[in-house]
């Protein structure tokens, strides 16, 4: 039996941070199915050296393996028509199929991954989750495992399946387990006032809060596989989950080495801390 190196009382965990690392970094966004193995072994590596001795749950995005089908069978919309269930079916294989990448790689760098697919427990309600046991989650993190979730379709009560984000995930985790921080890792510095990549003179917000959310203008790259929302919708989620649990919520540009290593251990980092 391994030490117990965490600590928690009841579901809630103390000092647990959430990681993603996104789907736009991770795979190839523009090609079904095509992993960026480099990219998620240098961010393994950097959760492994900063995570050290911490209480981290990762989780990741799906990129071009179940958006892809996910769109072609438009999973998002539940049951729509007679192909609805073996599209749902394939876009888990999808979802899973990256995540076995995932888990494969953080085994290879010497972490004691452990998968908690939200397809195999977690239960919708107009694509919000509303039940999952995560009681095997915080069991897992006392002995000194590393869960990892991700992005995945469930089932759910309005129409019959949807697709949630990991950002959605987040949501419900931070619900039940109380981190104190949580970090998106992206292909962009953070939050912007227009697009970075159409637009010049285009500022980085560093940070959100008290002001009215509905007066910033946000970044919203163009997508060829994009199922879960653009980047208004996850800040609007994130501004969510920091209000309600008093995390803070930080979107950092995990394609530039160190930062989310850095992000890990609270170092200055160009980003966007939200923050109610």
């Amino acid at each position: 039996m391994q030490t117990p190196l965490f600590h928690s009382k009841g579901d809630k965990i103390s000092k647990l941070i959430l990681v993603k690392l996104g789907g736009s970094v991770i795979t190839d966004i523009n090609k079904p199915k095509t992993p960026k193995l480099h990219e998620i072994r240098r961010l393994i590596n950097e959760i492994k050296v900063a995570g050290k001795h911490k209480k981290i749950i990762i989780g990741h995005g799906g990129g071009s393996f179940p958006h892809v089908p996910a769109q072609k069978y438009k999973v998002s919309f539940g049951f729509i028509n007679s192909k609805s269930a073996i599209g749902t079916s394939v876009t888990q294989r999808s979802a899973s199929e990256l995540h076995h990448i995932i888990i494969n790689e953080m085994i290879k760098a010497g972490l004691s991954a452990l998968s908690f697919p939200p397809s195999s427990g977690a239960v919708a309600n107009k694509k919000r989750i509303i039940s999952w046991n995560t009681k095997a989650i915080v069991k897992a993190l006392s002995l000194n495992f590393v869960p990892v979730v991700y992005g995945d379709i469930t089932l759910d009560n309005k129409q019959g399946v949807c697709v949630v984000s990991t950002e959605e995930v987040f949501r419900y985790l931070a619900t039940k387990l109380k981190p104190t921080k949580i970090i998106i890792g992206t292909d962009v510095d953070g939050v912007f006032s227009a697009d970075p990549q159409t637009v010049k003179d285009a500022k980085i917000i560093t940070k959100i809060g008290t002001s009215d959310i509905r007066k910033v203008a946000f970044s919203s790259i163009n997508r060829k596989y994009n199922v879960t929302g653009s980047m208004q919708s996850k800040v609007k989620l994130l501004c969510e989950i920091s209000k309600k649990n008093s995390v803070t919520c930080q979107i950092v540009n995990a394609r530039i080495p160190g930062r989310i290593h850095d992000a890990i251990l609270g170092k200055p980092v160009i980003s966007t801390i939200i923050k109610f």
